[in-house]
């Protein structure tokens, strides 16, 4: 019984395996084929990306400041 799941535990690690390979294959190919786009996207969320960290960056030192203050 034991070997009997093992076994299935294995045939269905391996599915897994070649869904994700095929999957990244997909995504790779559309990446190619809607480059563009892609960089398009990426162009507006860089920005977003900068501003969010900044203000990250920005309130983690005012939090080291008021810590500071004490």
């Amino acid at each position: 019984m034991n070997m009997k799941l093992n076994l299935n535990y294995k045939k269905m690690t391996l599915k897994s395996v070649v869904f994700g390979f095929v999957i990244c294959g997909l995504g790779l190919w559309s990446l190619f084929l809607w480059w563009w786009s892609v960089a398009e996207i990426l162009r507006g969320l860089v920005p977003m990306a900068l501003i969010v960290f900044g203000l990250v960056a920005i309130g983690s030192g005012m939090r080291s400041f008021r810590k500071d203050g004490d």
